[in-house]
């Protein structure tokens, strides 16, 4: 499918502009075809492909009689996320009162769909907090060869369960480099990588001194009945830059609307090993907008053992200009932990590994923290699942906690939040 370079833009209505009289279906099909002939500037595009659908319906019905109270401010904020997630060369338009028209210049239909309903869910979470969004409906309107319209149905669930088969499948198939290159209308690889590996989440950490919640690790949720394979460096790296990217939209909204807190993205170290990679990383981190920085933390992960001195602060030195603090995930038994703090990285994270003997836990932890400690580094420890070893992890004097104890893992991130040891340890979790 085709359209004009530099065509992102709504084209139309505004959103402060009187809304359009509701039209009959027949009628509202024929005017959406005709505007969208107008912006792509040839009618070819609509007789060859289609065009998604992202309403506010389900948002105006929420919000009952103050929908024209906040209609305006509903939809700016629609129409920013919108263009946060679309191309420069891609269009959208109003469709009518409560529709957006999205037409998308080289994404197929099933990765368009996805986009469209990741929108949509976006926008409803912005305004309306809402956390079971999996139902959420996409309309794609398919034109025929005849020059009639055909509506097609598509619930979020669903097309994520559809791309995640679909990864599997190609990486089933796929072909050997002495191979016939894949056709264009084949879906775009990083829609399929992004899609079988999960959901982005944020999980919660506990600052022990302080007792509150102001930091979240960006992580990924798995496709439920699916095992992605491990990624390759060059995946590794198109899944940390997704995960930058996405976490600096919500660190964004939650800034404009007074949120205060800090979130953690994995840099992976295989991904960054090539320096081409590398460069591309901090190209994106050149981005974040400057009095966002201090609010970003860089989690290095996937450290091999004996990693050069000078590997680490080279990389803690191109990081360090765009974010407030520097963490490495590390394995419980590295003792040489001072080379660490020497290079610029302020914190270390371990990871309790699921079924692992708690009484060996308690052992590791405790030899962890001295070690750290004598390092000059912040110690953090993720994974703690019961009362018990969260009051262990206080005790051998670890500074931050995260697992299931502290909260589960949420689509978007709370405000600071404040509770106390004694909540912690015989209350119920705070958090997810």
């Amino acid at each position: 499918m085709a359209a004009p370079q530099n065509a992102k833009s709504v084209v139309g209505r505004a959103s402060g502009e009187p809304a359009a009289p509701r039209a009959a279906p027949a009628e509202a099909a024929n005017s959406l075809k005709s505007r969208l002939a107008a912006v792509v500037q040839g009618r070819e595009v609509i007789a060859a492909g289609a065009f998604h659908l992202v309403g506010l319906a389900a948002i105006r019905e929420r919000l009952g009689s103050d929908w024209e109270r906040v209609r305006d401010k509903v939809h700016r904020q629609a129409q920013r996320i919108i263009e946060r997630h679309i191309s420069p060369r891609d269009v959208y338009f109003p469709g009518g009162p409560d529709d957006y028209v999205l037409v998308f210049a080289e994404m197929g239909k099933a990765a368009a769909q996805l986009v469209c309903a990741k929108i949509t869910q976006e926008v409803q979470r912005t305004l309306l907090g809402d956390s079971e969004t999996q139902e959420i409906g996409v309309r794609t309107v398919v034109s025929e060869t005849d020059g009639s319209l055909r509506m097609e149905k598509a619930n979020l669930s669903s097309l994520v369960a559809s791309a995640a088969a679909a990864a599997t499948a190609a990486e089933a198939t796929e072909p050997s480099s002495n191979d016939a290159p894949a056709t264009p209308a084949a879906e775009p690889a990083a829609a399929r990588l992004l899609a079988a590996h999960g959901e982005i989440v944020y999980r919660p950490i506990w600052d022990v001194q302080r007792e509150v919640l102001s930091t979240y690790l960006s992580r990924r949720a798995p496709v439920a009945g699916t095992r992605p394979n491990a990624p390759s460096p060059e995946e590794l790296a198109q899944l940390d830059s997704e995960a930058l990217r996405a976490g600096i939209e919500v660190l964004t909204d939650l800034y404009q609307n007074k949120f205060r807190l800090r979130l953690a993205f994995p840099m992976s170290f295989e991904a960054v090993s090539s320096v081409p990679r590398f460069r591309a990383y901090i190209e994106l981190c050149r981005t974040i907008p400057e009095h966002l920085r201090k609010l970003v933390a860089f989690e290095l992960v996937d450290l091999p053992t004996g990693v050069p001195y000078g590997r680490l602060a080279e990389l803690a030195a191109a990081l360090r200009p765009y974010c407030g603090l520097i963490v490495a995930t590390v394995d419980w038994w590295r003792t040489d932990l001072s080379q660490y703090g020497n290079t610029g990285i302020r914190m270390v994270n371990a990871v309790i590994a699921p079924g692992a003997e708690e009484k060996r836990i308690l052992a590791d932890m405790d030899r962890f923290a001295r070690t750290a400690e004598k390092a000059g580094l912040l110690t953090a420890v993720e994974g703690v699942g019961t009362s018990s070893l969260a009051l262990a992890a206080k005790g051998a004097g670890i500074g931050f906690i995260s697992g299931d104890r502290i909260g589960g893992c949420v689509e978007v991130p709370e405000h600071m939040l404040r509770f106390t040891w004694s909540e912690l340890y015989f209350g119920k979790p705070r958090a997810g």
